[in-house]
């Protein structure tokens, strides 16, 4: 009888229950991984927020979504560039008014300097010193600090006339931040500004995604996979733009000459920044430009045309980083190439390049030329994925010996600055172009 029984209980069907509990095991292994994803997520905005002060609320939200790392990455790049429009924290911010930064005169300063008589620019010397006793530096009798007010005020000045009756015209002076990324390619192109910031930044992305498996059976366990992080770090890396100014500008007092003070340092300051972010080369105080970045794709410059400018959209697209905000930046050499080249050969009607030589086409998307591109070469990708950290602090130096003999000024500003880009397989480059 035992014998029967043994031989029923082998050969009969597992109940509902026995079949339930088959695969339970690995069920359960699947459960534990996925509340242990969960945690790390939460973690990890949690860190997120506190490392970078976001409101408890926003913590919170984000967390309640079930967004990943990676998208609030993208609230949060918003909410420091937020910061950084209306409320800069920079250890050059001393609390200036509107009015007080409007007064305050590089040019008064620089004549300061060289004079090494600071009573016609008490007002300079007095913010100078509280952004030294903020940054815990000595004082220099060659170099002055601008507060972060100055940099980005803006004044009204009055310029006299030539005619005899001496009446005054107002002229807007723009502020010295304002100037720069007016004359900047990777700024015009929508790359993202982080200003004021004060210490180190790292921003978080996601360098792979989880892989999704299809399952053999109804029994069989998914696979275990995770999305992979990394981060973008943006440390200061200060630039030194450099002018010469003469003696017979220095005796002027006229607000021209304090708009060329400003404007040519600007420029020079913008140009260097500028070529940093396009291709810097990442090494000796440079910051790594776009070009150089891991994960650009590339393209052949040989003969360009039309498959090869659409390469530059497929290479981008390939990584699922196309989009309507994507351009071409390129020399305006190349662009003749490509406005005298036909977008079909067939037709032999229709330019490549469409619209004027600064500024025009390539298949709908924006191109635009400047001389801040190395000689033959092409750069196409999403800009806004270029991350440009900015540190208030604008150094002025001093050189009144820069040319004894014929009584020139040297002038250098001093910038910091860094540049991140978030996903190398935004962009792709040509070099070489013919």
């Amino acid at each position: 009888m035992a014998d029967q029984q043994a031989a029923v209980g082998e050969n009969t069907a597992p109940t509902l229950e026995t079949r339930a509990a088959q695969p339970a095991q690995p069920a359960q292994q699947t459960g534990e991984r996925a509340v242990e994803m969960e945690r790390s997520r939460r973690r990890g905005i949690e860190n997120l927020c506190k490392v970078n002060k976001v409101d408890d609320s926003v913590r919170d939200y984000w967390i309640s979504t079930g967004l990943s790392v990676e998208a609030i990455t993208d609230d949060l790049l918003k909410i420091m560039e937020e910061r950084g429009k209306n409320a800069p924290k920079s250890a050059a911010q001393i609390g200036l008014t509107d009015k007080e930064a409007s007064q305050f005169s590089l040019f008064r300063a620089v004549r300061a300097v060289v004079d090494k008589n600071w009573n016609n620019a008490g007002f300079e010397l007095e913010a100078s010193r509280a952004v030294a006793q903020k940054l815990g530096r000595m004082p220099d009798p060659h170099k002055f600090y601008v507060p972060f007010e100055v940099q980005q005020a803006k004044r009204d000045l009055t310029v006299a006339s030539a005619s005899g009756g001496g009446y005054l015209v107002a002229t807007e002076n723009m502020s010295f931040i304002e100037l720069m990324h007016n004359r900047s390619v990777v700024y015009n192109m929508g790359a993202r500004r982080l200003a004021g910031l004060v210490g180190n930044v790292t921003v978080p992305k996601q360098t792979a995604a989880a892989t999704a498996v299809w399952l053999s059976s109804e029994s069989a366990p998914a696979n275990e996979s995770a999305q992979t992080f990394g981060q973008m770090s943006l440390s200061p890396k200060t630039v030194g733009g450099y002018t010469e100014i003469s003696r017979n500008l220095l005796l002027q007092s006229s607000p021209d000459a304090e708009n060329i003070v400003k404007s040519d340092l600007a420029t020079v300051c913008a140009l260097a920044i500028d070529v940093g972010a396009l291709r810097g080369a990442g090494s000796a105080g440079e910051p790594q430009g776009i070009v150089g970045t891991d994960g650009v794709g590339s393209v052949t410059g040989t003969s360009l045309a039309a498959a090869g400018i659409l390469e530059f959209q497929s290479d981008v697209a390939g990584g699922n980083l196309l989009s309507g905000s994507c351009g071409y930046v390129t020399t305006p050499a190349v662009a003749a190439l490509l406005m005298a080249r036909p977008e079909l050969p067939s037709t032999g009607t229709t330019r490549l390049w469409q619209g004027n030589m600064l500024e025009g086409s390539l298949f709908n998307m924006r191109a635009m030329t400047s001389n801040q591109m190395s000689s033959a070469t092409m750069l196409f990708g999403d800009f806004s994925q270029v991350i440009v950290g900015e540190w208030g602090v604008l150094e002025i130096e001093v050189n009144p010996y820069a040319n004894f003999q014929a009584g020139i000024v040297g002038v250098r500003a001093l910038v910091s600055i860094d540049v991140g880009v978030r996903y190398g397989g935004a962009f792709s480059y040509s070099s070489s172009i013919t």
